[in-house]
This record gives C-alpha cells, structure tokens and sequence, in this order.
C-alpha cells in the first residue's frame, strides 16, 4: 500500500512539473516585423468591435495570424496610443501593406493554437 502511494506521489510530482514547463512556453512573447496581408474586423452584439483578426508577412515570407483584442496596445509611427488609453480596438485602423511590428503569445485564448496580440507598432 505504501509502495502505491509512493507511486502516486511520485507521478503526481512529475506532472506537475510537465505542466509548469508547457505553460511557461505558452506565455513566451514573439515578435514578427512585416506587412499587414490582411485585417478582419470581428464585431459582437450589441455593435462593438470584440477583436480583429490580422495577417502578418514577415520579410522571410512566412505568415502569421494573429488575434488582436481589445486590450492590445496599438500605437503609430508617432507612438501615439490608437486605442484611445484602451477605449477602441485599435486594430481597426490599420490598413493592408502597412509595415508593422507585432508582439504577440501563442496558446492563450481558448484554441491553444491562436496567436493573441499584445502590442502593434506601425512601422510607415
């Protein structure tokens, strides 16, 4: 019986730390540097923006789709703050082919395969 316990606590202890590993992975932040293939704004009801879906090409020709909510920070080439201190989706300000720079987290939304924006900066 003790031999059993041991067992359990010894697998219970190494699941734990596999889990620790996978969700510091999932919170890494990336940044791609590119131009903007494409911007969907996706609106929820009442009419509200909820959040825009962009294309990224970065200059290697690799494409990444990224989630923007709400609470990202977008700024422009000025570094002014596009979300009005967090009031709009800045997002919806941006155009295709401009050139910009995304920080973003893989696996934090509810499908642990989105990208999530935090942070946009407009390049030109």
């Amino acid at each position: 019986m003790r031999k059993i316990l041991l067992v359990l606590i010894v697998a219970a202890f190494a699941g734990s730390l596999f889990l620790d590993q996978r969700a510091s992975a999932a919170d890494e932040t990336k940044i791609v540097t590119g131009k903007l293939e494409s911007v969907q704004k996706v609106m929820g009801k009442p009419p509200k923006w909820l959040y825009a879906i962009i294309t990224v090409v970065a200059d290697s020709g690799e494409k990444t789709v990224v989630y923007v909510p709400k609470a990202a920070t977008v700024t422009d080439v000025s570094g002014k703050d596009m979300t009005e201190g967090g009031k709009k989706l800045g997002a919806i300000f941006l155009k295709k082919g401009q050139r910009v720079e995304v920080n973003y987290v893989t696996g934090t939304l509810t499908v642990k395969s989105q990208n999530e924006g935090l942070a946009i900066r407009c390049l030109d």
